[in-house]
């Protein structure tokens, strides 16, 4: 009897160490909620686009009458362009669901090109007539966008972080420049998009808290839906006779306000009775 009670004495003593061990392996916030930060800040980001085009070439059938058929095979290309934005993030009171907002403008700029060659054949027999084109064009549309953000941390260290983020977007194009050569059959199935556009996006990033007023967040972007212009595969745009998928490449530095003076939090005094001693200390969320 005892020895049982020895040994569960063990065990219960062995299961509270184990119990504070897991306690004190508890990771501190990336964004502290227990009063220390001011709950909004500034942020911008800089970064860079790229059009995302297919990696194969599309062969398609433009025109048929008769025994006349024109085909053109399309070769789409990306091209990087500048990307900033600036914003405002407010952090929420309860990390469990989400851990801020952010609400931000940005300018950003989407390029590329895309190349193609024809086959325009009239007749069906070895000695009919063909005719061989080619044309090539390049779009450079520059933006201004605002957008709002639901972000949420998966810490996987003390300081580190995936972030995940659904949002809204819409732009404005205020400079569109294309241009085009090329036979009217290509030129007349081509379709751009609209001067503005409205989207929503989903980003992915990795951070890092460096200090305790700054995290350093480098993510990607890209757009899931387009309620204007109509979708075209999950967020894709059309430029030419080709879609492209926009991808953002960011890096967020997110700065972390305190009350001026808190880091080192006036003593608290405590006076139970008036005329004897009074007690000093600190509040209990305060660790130096």
């Amino acid at each position: 009897m005892k020895r049982g009670l020895l040994l569960l004495l063990i065990a219960c003593v062995g299961l509270g160490a184990s119990a504070q061990r897991i306690f004190e392996r508890k990771r501190p916030e990336i964004i502290p909620t227990d009063g220390k930060m001011r709950r909004g800040g500034f942020y911008f980001a800089p970064g860079v686009t790229y059009t995302l085009a297919k990696f194969k070439d599309q062969e398609r059938e433009l025109f048929r009458e008769g025994d006349t058929v024109y085909t053109a095979t399309f070769d789409p290309k990306g091209g990087f362009g500048p990307y900033l934005e600036i914003g405002w993030f407010h952090a929420t009171r309860d990390a469990v669901i989400l851990d801020y907002w952010d609400f931000g403008i940005a300018y950003k700029a989407l390029n590329g090109k895309q190349s193609h060659t024809g086959i325009l054949q009239r007749g069906l027999n070895e000695n009919d007539t063909v005719v061989l084109t080619a044309g090539d064009g390049v779009f450079n549309d520059q933006y201004l966008t605002v957008h709002a953000n639901a972000n949420k941390f998966i810490q996987t260290g003390n300081y580190q972080f995936v972030q995940l983020s659904l949002g809204l977007n819409a732009d404005w194009g205020f400079s569109q420049a294309r241009t085009y050569t090329g036979d009217p059959f290509v030129i007349a199935d081509q379709d751009l998009p609209p001067t503005f556009l409205a989207q929503a996006h989903v980003k992915v990033g990795y951070g890092f808290k460096v200090s305790q007023r700054l995290l350093i967040i480098p993510a990607v972007e890209t757009p899931v839906f387009s309620a204007v212009p109509a979708d075209e595969g999950f967020g894709q745009l059309h430029w030419f006779n080709s879609r492209y998928r926009p991808l953002i490449f960011s890096v967020r530095l997110l700065f972390l306000r305190y009350p001026k003076g808190f880091e080192c939090p006036p003593v608290i005094k405590h006076n139970a009775f008036e005329g004897k001693k009074h007690k000093e200390y600190k509040p209990d969320s305060y660790h130096p």
